[in-house]
Order: C-alpha cells, then sequence, then structure tokens
C-alpha cells in the first residue's frame, strides 16, 4: 500500500482513499455464501456452522450475517409493506386462487413484484458482501455478483427420511412423503422466477453429498473455498 494511501470498507467495498495528487478507487468484491439444498439435507445447519466458524475470528471487516425465511421480512420492511404478506410468499408460487383474489381486491402486490422485490433484497444484501443467503433460488438471484460462493446439498431421500422421521417423530414413509414436496416445491419455485433447473450441478460452485461428507467437513471445504475466491478477487 502506498504511503499516503489509507482504507476504509464501505458497503462491502474497500474504498482507498490517497491524501497525495491521486485519488483512485479500488473495489475489491467482498466474499458471500448461497446455499441451496434438498429438504432435510442440513442446509440450515450449515449455515449458521459457517456463520459461527466465521464469526468466530471476529474480522475487523465485520460479522456475516444469516438469511433464510427471514429474507422475506427484510424485504417487507425495506418496501414498508405489511409483515402478514410473508404467508403468500412461501419458497413455492401461490396457488392462483388466492393470488388472484387478493390482487383484485388489493390486499398486496401481484406476487410476481413481490418475489422480484425479495430477489433485489437478496442482491443488495450479497453486494455488501457477508452474508449467507439459504434458499429462494439465491445462487441464481445473485449468480452476476462478484465473490459468491454458490453451495448445493444433496442427499439419497431414504438417508433424508431418517432425519426427518427421527426429529418429528413420524414414519418413514410420511417423511419420505414430506420430503419430496418440499424438494418439487423448491423445483417449481426456481423454474417459475428463474427459469433455470435447481438441479443443475453447474449453477453451483460446490455440490456436497451430506450423507457422506459431515456438516463439519463441509463448514472447511466452504471456508476454503471463500478464503481461496477473496484471494483471487483482492
Amino acid at each position: 500500500m502506498h504511503a499516503n494511501q489509507t482504507l476504509e470498507r464501505t458497503e462491502g467495498y474497500f474504498t482507498a482513499e490517497w491524501h497525495g495528487s491521486r485519488s483512485p478507487w479500488i473495489r475489491s468484491p467482498a466474499p458471500f455464501i448461497t446455499i441451496s439444498r434438498e429438504s432435510c439435507s442440513g442446509g440450515s445447519r450449515l449455515a449458521q456452522l459457517i456463520a459461527g466458524k466465521f464469526n468466530s475470528r471476529r474480522s475487523p471487516q465485520g460479522e456475516w450475517s444469516l438469511f433464510g425465511g427471514n429474507i422475506i421480512n427484510q424485504m417487507l420492511l425495506a418496501n414498508h409493506l405489511p409483515e402478514d404478506l410473508a404467508r403468500f410468499l412461501p419458497e413455492d408460487r401461490v396457488p392462483e386462487v388466492n393470488a388472484t383474489i387478493g390482487e383484485i381486491v388489493g390486499l398486496h402486490p401481484s406476487l410476481w413484484v413481490l418475489v422480484q422485490k425479495a430477489n433485489e433484497t437478496m442482491r443488495r444484501l450479497a453486494s455488501g458482501g457477508h452474508v449467507i443467503l439459504v434458499g429462494r433460488g439465491a445462487n441464481f438471484a445473485t449468480a452476476n455478483i462478484p465473490a459468491g460462493i454458490h453451495v448445493r446439498l444433496v442427499a439419497p431421500p431414504a438417508y433424508r427420511a431418517r432425519y426427518y422421521a427421527q426429529r418429528f417423530g413420524v414414519s418413514e414413509s410420511d417423511a419420505l412423503l414430506h420430503n419430496a414436496k418440499c424438494d418439487a416445491a423448491r423445483r417449481r419455485y426456481v423454474s417459475a422466477h428463474f427459469n433455470a433447473a435447481i438441479e443443475n450441478p453447474a449453477a453451483y460452485d460446490l455440490v456436497i453429498n451430506t450423507a457422506q461428507v459431515p456438516l463439519e467437513e463441509a463448514v472447511e471445504m466452504v471456508a476454503s473455498h471463500v478464503h481461496a475466491q477473496t484471494k483471487a478477487v483482492a
């Protein structure tokens, strides 16, 4: 660094302030992570473990924040919309009859507009860096933003069903049905709003089978990739 240069971090970027005759900008994109997951493959837990690992370092760049289901609440708050609209935005399309009735009587903006606002919120958060975005096609919404690490978690249906059955005290056949419905809903959401296939491995930097790779090991894989990506764009 030049002797007369100082660095200040603003909105996920480092800006260079020169005290001499030159005043160029140095923009270094801050990393962010998106996590796509099959139902009960460990996406939420992985996000928590990654955030815990990064935040334990007490980085001067600030803490990492985690956004999953609360991304809709962030969008509604930012756009001064009522919180109860969150029920219209599961990670799937709202049944057309409910959407149509709501729009006719003016209860909420069109569902398409709400989804686009959610995507804009994810892009804004990703651009600031140091966030982990879980679900909602976050990797597709932020695909053109640099320094993103896009992760997909998968596992065999029987493995995921055993986890759900043990956690919620249901039969494995019911657990299989639950997971299949969730996976189908997420496929429809991504197909409808991004015209993309959620299962396409080329849409991710890392695809991890959590039946074979423990979550603690997956954390190290993601952290190593974030470190490499940070060095590459610095």
